[in-house]
């Protein structure tokens, strides 16, 4: 490792040392500055995502816990008490993943006016070149002695968790765990216990249950603040399903609750904490990226669950603000100063990506990336009205951002991806433990939230009147109430849900197509002509959907439902009818045909799309 360091600088006199960027400090400022470098073996790549969570750097480093709060669209942070206290105003950061951060606090109370802490990397025969400086403005005049023993005691500090974090990076196994144990945990074992007890007792294995009493034990707080199920499952190295209905099973034995978290679509930061389905609403705000937004969209919403505070008191703490471990999705991050022209080079992956102002809802520009043929030079000023369709870029291409305003610009790069770790309620919707176990759970009254493209299967007993007429009253009760205990029980197994019933009609919902696929064949193959008392026919679609409230449940709307029931009048007993959409999915068509499927088209009358919609029937009696 290499070392440089400087002394305070006087006003504007030139720096004894060469800093490997412009500094651009306000006239009049004269910091105390240290910056050094070191060779790490891991790649910038598997660094960055542990260096940029500074958060658990500074926990790391053993720097003091802080609070945040959000004031006037600005976010204030403070720390320690009586001579030691601190309290400031962050400014907005500054980052390009994978190159790296800018942090810069304006202080109105401590030793310090300012502080800035800028990280470098750079490839370097097959690892990173990691550069870190660190520089303040004194408050004092005595200060700045202290600050520069802050500056050495701080290289001391990351000298050995840099060595941590660069073990971690080449252990991909450790990343996902390494900021997970505490030792100060106070958990009431006898509720633990009694609620763990009742979660063996429906039916969970005893290895899940201590799996699971151990994580609410010895996970960290800032773990367990936000418990989110799909990172869980990733880390367990189980399916989904299993860890949510573990969480669901725990939440109904008392051990834990669910969170429906309003989450800004700018920042994704959690703007509001709903307790129950029914406390959300129709709007949401950020004051931090100035926007009020639709808070019923499908990516607005997270489910996540929380430890109760009667098993275990979970704080959310803090060591740092850390913006770019808290925002992903955003690769760039930057502030261009008035009358002036950024520049910048990047490499991206293929995807599609979003360049706005950090703050309001102005106009954008939207890129698609792609790996060859696409323009390597995008200029943008944020006075450019919004392009209906997206720019086509080049993977590697050249950024330049005009500010022609009087007031600094900060904009961002952001990209436009699913988030595969965030759970959805839709998934909660989709899954029939959680309406058995939460039937009383609903969305307020006249609320729609979208929950995004919904595979639906829809059943129905053909020849009911007569069945009625043939047993009588009582026994076709029976009959057709077995049937939907049966019903029940293949689509759960498919990991659907039933969201309703009709009747003799059933409609069910599946948040993976080939499951529900699956399920219908498994459905007419229980019920095949001739060997039970009634016959049914299954209709299978796909499209968007809106969740809402009838009758107190959880059902879902649109036109996707329509046509779903729609499809059932051209089957007959023992046919799966699947529409054309649904057939089209990935994997689907070729599932079908391992099944020994063979598909017929027929027309169906339809007012929703055109006169006449082809559908695919397949009778699975006959084969």
């Amino acid at each position: 490792m290499s070392c440089m360091q400087t002394e305070q600088r006087e006003g504007l006199a030139p720096s004894p040392v060469s800093y490997p960027w412009d500094l651009d400090w306000e006239p009049g400022d004269a910091p105390v500055e240290h910056f050094w470098t070191t060779d790490l073996k891991a790649s910038s790549k598997a660094l960055w995502p542990l260096l940029a969570d500074t958060n658990a750097v500074n926990a790391r480093l053993g720097l003091p816990e802080m609070k945040f709060e959000e004031r006037g669209g600005q976010l204030h942070g403070s720390s320690g008490k009586f001579l030691t206290r601190q309290e400031w105003v962050e400014v907005p950061w500054e980052w390009e993943v994978e190159k790296s951060l800018t942090a810069e606090r304006r202080y109105g109370k401590g030793i310090a006016r300012a502080v800035r802490v800028r990280y470098v990397l750079s490839d370097r025969n097959g690892g990173t070149r990691l550069t870190i400086y660190f520089g303040w403005v004194p408050r004092r005049w005595w200060s700045g002695a202290l600050l520069r023993w802050v500056n050495q005691w701080l290289q001391k500090r990351y000298t050995r968790v840099l060595a941590e974090l660069d073990e971690l990076a080449t252990n991909t196994k450790e990343t996902a765990q390494c900021y997970h144990l505490i030792n100060d945990a106070t958990v009431d074992e006898a509720r633990l216990g009694k609620g763990l007890s009742e979660v063996v007792d429906a039916g969970f294995s005893t290895f899940d249950v201590g799996r699971l009493a151990n994580y609410i034990r010895g996970a960290s707080d800032q773990v367990l603040f936000r418990v989110r199920p799909k990172v869980l499952a990733f880390e367990w190295g189980l399916e989904l399903n299993e860890v949510l209905g573990l969480l669901l099973q725990s939440t109904k034995a008392g051990l834990l609750s669910i969170s429906w978290d309003v989450m800004c679509p700018h920042c994704q930061g959690v703007r509001r904490e709903a307790r129950s389905l029914g406390e959300l609403r129709e709007l949401g705000r950020c004051d931090i990226c100035d926007i009020d937004f639709s808070a019923t969209t499908q990516e607005s919403i997270e489910v996540t669950f929380k430890v109760l505070p009667e098993i275990r008191e979970i704080r959310e703490v803090f060591y740092c603000s850390a913006e770019p471990a808290r925002k992903p999705h955003i690769v760039l991050q930057h502030t261009v100063a008035p009358h002036s022209t950024h520049t910048t080079h990047l490499t991206l992956t293929e995807g599609r990506y979003r360049l706005r102002s950090a703050l309001g809802d102005g106009p954008s520009l939207v890129l698609e990336v792609v790996q060859a043929g696409g323009v390597v030079d995008v200029s943008w000023t944020p006075r450019e009205q919004c392009v209906e369709s997206p720019m086509i870029i080049d993977s590697h291409v050249s950024l330049i951002v005009t500010n022609p305003d009087e007031s600094q610009l900060n904009i961002v790069l952001e990209k436009l991806a699913h988030d595969s770790s965030v759970l959805r309620p839709s998934d909660l919707f989709n899954n029939q433990q959680f309406r058995d176990l939460f039937s009383k759970e609903s969305i307020a009254s006249g609320l729609q939230l979208e929950v995004g493209a919904q595979t639906l299967l829809f059943t129905d007993i053909v020849g009911s009147t007569a069945l009625y007429s043939i047993l009588g009253d009582t026994k076709a009760f029976n009959v057709v109430h077995a049937h939907f205990v049966a019903l029940q029980e293949i689509i759960k197994s498919r990991n659907g849900a039933v969201v309703k019933t009709i009747g003799d009609a059933m409609m069910a919902a599946f948040s993976h197509p080939e499951e529900a696929l699956l399920a219908g064949i498994e459905i007419q193959q229980m019920f095949r002509l001739g060997e039970q008392d009634i016959a049914l026919r299954v209709s299978i679609h796909r499209g968007l959907c809106l969740a809402v409230r009838l009758d107190s449940n959880i059902d879902y709307f649109g036109s996707v439902v329509n046509y779903t029931a729609k499809m059932q009048s051209v089957a007959g007993a023992g046919d799966v009818v699947f529409s054309k959409e649904f057939y089209a999915l990935p994997n689907i068509s070729d599932r079908a045909r391992d099944c020994g499927l063979k598909m017929q088209e027929r027309r169906l009358r339809s007012s929703f799309e055109s006169d006449k919609e082809v559908v695919l029937v397949a009778k699975l009696s006959e084969s």
